[in-house]
């Protein structure tokens, strides 16, 4: 297993640094095969193929008319973002991908084919310390067009895309019905991944003390679709179920909008379900990396611009890697199980989280630990009742409203504690030791079932030979391995 965690690493890393890929590079890892040097080839050539990708990816920001008045015709080739005051949407262009902004009382679309006029330009790099072109470009779109003036030629044709979106404004139309604000926001929240509307006093006390995660779809909501799945289809044979709840998760991910948050918890839980299916002990720690290697070669601008990218997989790879960590420190509450679970499951996330908390932020909450054990109890009923109530309506609303409710107060009332917040000037180089402590930290606590996991039974597979004399492949025992 040391190759591919090493190939999948230098993949990633290539990404990172992503300097201008030279002929030179293709001819280094062209010699080390010439020299039957395999697997090294294999970890650059990983490395160059990293930084290659990104070079493809920025390929597609082709020369455009930026400042000119323009006509343009094109698709609209995602999800309609519709706000109170404005509406968005992303049409595909002769010179790539351009967001325009309109007003909310037109009504469009995905598929529609339409003309826009207005003046192209280019995101900004800084509004109020954001860079929006970064952000932007990891949706492949480099052009905006506000204030634009738009003719719709013809109206999408059905597509199971159009379909999904469709449902999910229904759905969210459903839960306006339903609940007043904020809950409606919050609701649709919890379900659908959607902050249109969500109060700003609700929004921030959420940031404050560390529940924003709350309102952003992850492996969790991946996991209730693939547990529906089984149980509603129980009557069919473990392969059926499997194809079921990949095409569910499939679906879902698309319904909620495919942020990188949501696409990666469904790809590892498509990788966890086909490894049950195989028979095979499921590799769940290479099941996330590869699960990030997949999005990363689609989309390499996830890896280097999607902050909810970057906290999702470290939150995910906090859970299995800090829980039994911390399983073995904490004292052990007998009365009180579930609690002192979901405290190690969320301190788990925040110890993981926090060097990119730190750096992309400059603050720390930590009282979100606390929050989160508080708020926990009423937030599986509230998505429970909440999803029942689209279909059953107004009395199953009720019930997810105080649990709704309850979360909302807690929030608050923490928010307005003082201290709850410490900020920190953290540097590029203090995230790197930050890290490089928790890795240690980690290797020192797991290095007897890494190097099971990594050696196989204690074979130590050396890459290179600085000389001849040295056998291709070396074998130790885990115990010299471990002395």
């Amino acid at each position: 297993m040391i190759l591919p965690l090493l190939t999948a690493l230098s993949f990633l890393l290539g990404v990172s640094f992503a300097f201008p890929v030279s002929s030179w590079m293709g001819g280094g890892v062209f010699g080390l095969l010439v020299f039957k040097r395999w697997k090294l080839a294999l970890i650059v050539g990983a490395f160059v193929f990293g930084m290659w990708r990104v070079q493809i990816y920025e390929s597609q920001l082709v020369p455009s008319p930026v400042g000119d008045f323009v006509e343009l015709s094109g698709l609209i080739v995602a999800e309609v973002d519709r706000r109170q005051d404005h509406q968005k949407i992303t049409v595909l262009t002769e010179y790539g991908r351009v967001l325009v902004r309109l007003s909310p009382y037109m009504d469009f679309n995905y598929g529609d084919e339409l003309i826009i006029s207005g003046i192209l330009d280019r995101p900004s790099d800084d509004i109020e310390g954001f860079n929006y072109s970064e952000y932007l470009a990891r949706y492949r779109i480099w052009l905006v067009m506000n204030r634009a003036q738009v003719e719709v030629v013809s109206r999408g044709p059905p597509s199971i895309r159009g379909a999904l979106y469709n449902l999910k404004t229904w759905v969210e139309s459903r839960l306006n019905e339903l609940y007043m604000e904020p809950e409606a926001s919050f609701v649709a929240g919890l379900l659908l991944g959607s902050r249109k509307g969500m109060p700003i006093e609700l929004a921030e006390a959420f940031q404050k003390v560390g529940l924003t995660h709350i309102v952003a779809i992850s492996g969790y909501n991946i996991t209730l679709v693939i547990t529906g799945m089984f149980l509603f289809f129980q009557f069919l044979s473990l392969k059926w179920r499997v194809v079921v709840s990949t095409v569910a998760i499939v679906l879902f991910v698309i319904l909620v909008g495919a942020s990188a948050a949501v696409v990666r918890a469904g790809i590892m839980g498509g990788l966890t379900l086909w490894a049950l299916f195989s028979g095979r002990k499921s590799q769940v720690f290479f099941a996330l990396l590869w699960s990030a290697v997949i999005m990363v070669v689609i989309n390499p601008y996830t890896l280097l611009y999607d902050v909810g990218f970057q906290l999702s997989f470290a939150s995910t790879l906090g859970l299995l890697v800090c829980s039994p960590m911390l399983e073995k420190i904490l004292p052990d509450y007998k009365r009180m199980p579930v609690l002192r679970e979901a405290f190690v499951l969320t301190l788990s996330a925040q110890i993981a989280t926090t060097p990119l908390i730190l750096f992309h932020f400059g603050r720390l909450s930590w009282i979100s630990p606390f929050a989160n054990l508080m708020a926990a109890p009423f937030l599986a009923p509230a998505m429970l009742f909440g999803a029942l109530s689209v279909v059953f309506g107004q009395p199953l609303a009720m019930v997810a409203w105080v649990n709704l409710r309850a979360v909302e107060l807690i929030a608050i009332w923490i928010s307005r504690l003082p201290w709850i917040e410490i900020p920190f000037s953290f540097s590029f180089p203090a995230f790197v030791i930050l890290n490089l402590i928790l890795l240690w930290i980690s290797l020192r606590f797991y290095k007897r079932e890494w190097v099971r996991a990594f050696f196989r039974g204690g074979e130590v597979v050396f890459l290179w030979a600085p000389y001849r004399g040295w056998k291709k492949h070396e074998k130790s025992r885990v115990s010299q391995a471990l002395d």
